[in-house]
């Protein structure tokens, strides 16, 4: 089926973050989800969306960066195409256009969107290797507070259903050894325990030590306990500890995927189309990963539902997520008050649904970008 692409809209739209609660790591707070929404229209007026998470500490983009390379950039070289396929537009904006993740993500979810419509199905048929897991578990992230606050949280997600908990840690002045051990005490043996220090650790030395003292908490994981740009540390610290090691800002690409494997470097990869730099790539770099042994779980830059919803029918279509051992980072309805898609993605008892609609399930709801 031939996808023509008639118009390319990005529109600036402010998402209010709850303040109490708000994710503090390494890195920094998430205080504010200034984003894009991408609309694209295609024959007969029929339409995709897409969301471009902007952050410029995660992948060097602002809003207003990434609206102007989707409208003066990617949509020149996009606009009045015919393709079989979104892939072969990523093909194009890959081959003249370095970087800029989380822009060509949302053109490319958009594409995805716009072509199953087009088909009167949901993306997940299309890309399904099983039966559809209809409810995904999610993880949720607490932020590095001090460990009355810590607990708070904690419990606030453990009653909301949520039965894997993300401590980000690593942030300097903040005691991750108290925190963990006063929720243990709090909510007992039953919570998964994984922690996130975003790259926190200079060396594999400090990682391990950091790694090691928080071991006697029950850790299902840890998840990029060091910088982004050095794989061989990374590797390192996996041969060192007894416990499985996720990567995250390690690989955004394809490439760095292939590095990472040949390194041996992880146990689980962070799968999401923000940073893989479309829906398309995280298809194959999540089927790549399982090719070579390693499991696959969604990540987050704490999309609203209209990022969402690509994450979930990923999620819930491919079997490279083993869902019921690796929650998935879907926290929408846990950070923001109000859905930004209608209908909205639902949340219950800890777990999300798969959307059944046409492309992605959801579009943006007008009165909601009205508003922010």
């Amino acid at each position: 089926m031939t996808l023509r692409v008639q118009k390319i809209e990005a529109t600036v739209v402010d998402h209010p973050v709850r303040s109490n609660g708000a994710i503090v790591s390494f890195l920094g707070r998430h205080e504010a989800s200034r984003y894009v929404t991408v609309t694209l229209t295609g024959d007969d007026g029929l339409q995709g969306f897409g969301e471009a998470t902007t952050a410029p500490i995660w992948s060097g983009e602002s809003a207003e960066t990434a609206k102007w390379m989707i409208e003066h950039f990617m949509s020149p070289r996009l606009v009045g195409a015919e393709f079989e396929h979104p892939s072969e537009a990523l093909v194009i904006l890959d081959g003249e256009l370095h970087g800029n993740a989380f822009a060509k993500a949302a053109v490319d979810a958009a594409l995805w969107d716009l072509w199953a419509r087009m088909q009167g199905v949901p993306v997940w048929r299309l890309i399904a290797d099983r039966e559809p897991v209809e409810w995904i578990p999610t993880r949720v992230s607490i932020g590095a507070y001090p460990p009355e606050e810590t607990v708070a949280l904690a419990v606030e997600f453990w009653n909301q259903g949520v039965r894997t908990l993300k401590f980000k840690t690593g942030k300097p002045g903040i005691d991750d050894v108290a925190r963990l051990r006063a929720v243990r005490e709090r909510l007992g043996p039953e919570p998964i325990f994984t922690v996130d220090a975003n790259g926190a650790y200079p060396t594999a030395d400090d990682a391990i030590r950091a790694i090691e003292a928080l071991l006697a908490y029950d850790l299902g994981l840890v998840e990029q306990p060091t910088p982004r740009d050095r794989l061989a540390m990374l590797a390192e610290v996996r041969r060192r500890v007894s416990v499985p090691v996720m990567v995250d800002e390690g690989i955004f690409t394809p490439g760095q995927l292939e590095d990472a494997l040949d390194q041996d470097a992880f146990d689980i990869l962070s799968v999401y189309p923000g940073k893989n730099g479309g829906f398309t790539h995280s298809i194959a770099m999540a089927q790549r990963a399982q090719a070579a042994g390693k499991a696959c779980a969604i990540g987050s830059n704490l999309e609203t539902d209209l990022g969402l919803a690509p994450m979930v029918c990923l999620a819930a279509s491919l079997s490279a997520f083993p869902v019921d051992r690796y929650a998935c980072d879907l926290m929408a309805a846990l950070f923001y008050k109000t859905s930004s898609v209608t209908p909205p993605i639902v949340f219950r008892d800890g777990c999300v649904a798969l959307p059944t609609g046409p492309g992605f399930g959801v579009e943006p709801d007008a009165q909601y970008a009205a508003r922010h």
